[in-house]
């Protein structure tokens, strides 16, 4: 007699399935707690995912800011503009695989943050850059700090 199959391709698929949703669950806590924005940019497209923290980073709810690349540039601070827009596009042209820049932000209610902006650019194995992917952190309460812990040191 043949013993039964141990193998439930059904089971392991629900597992699986649980297991993923568990861990988008976590990802999602660890960035609201922290209030780390993410974004992701296909590079040929002027679709930008901009997360939700990301956007009540700037003063908006989700539905009120579109994912755009147009949307994110327009709050980029108008002193910091080119500098931020220049190093990125040296960046996505010239092969780097990391991109790295503080700059200030024009918030909803008229305050500046300031926000870091770590991404990775992803490229496919030709060396063509396909998209970029990041986090945004807001440095503000950080950076008003930094006087007195200088004063401090």
């Amino acid at each position: 007699m043949i013993a039964p199959s141990s193998y439930h391709p059904q089971a392991q698929l629900e597992q699986t399935i649980a297991e993923l949703e568990a861990l988008d669950d976590w990802n999602s806590q660890v960035l609201d707690e922290t209030e780390i924005g993410v974004f992701d940019w296909p590079l040929q497209s002027h679709e930008l995912y901009l997360s939700p923290i990301f956007k009540r980073m700037l003063g908006y709810r989700d539905h009120e800011l579109p994912d755009s690349l147009q949307a994110w540039l327009s709050h980029i601070h108008a002193d910091d503009y080119d500098r931020v827009t220049t190093a990125l596009d040296h960046a996505v042209r010239n092969g780097a695989r990391k991109f790295e820049m503080v700059h200030r932000a024009k918030h909803r209610n008229g305050t500046t943050p300031l926000f870091l902006i770590k991404a990775s650019i992803v490229r496919n194995s030709r060396g063509t850059p396909t998209r970029m992917l990041g986090a945004v952190i807001d440095l503000t309460a950080v950076s008003e700090d930094l006087p007195a812990v200088a004063a401090n040191a």
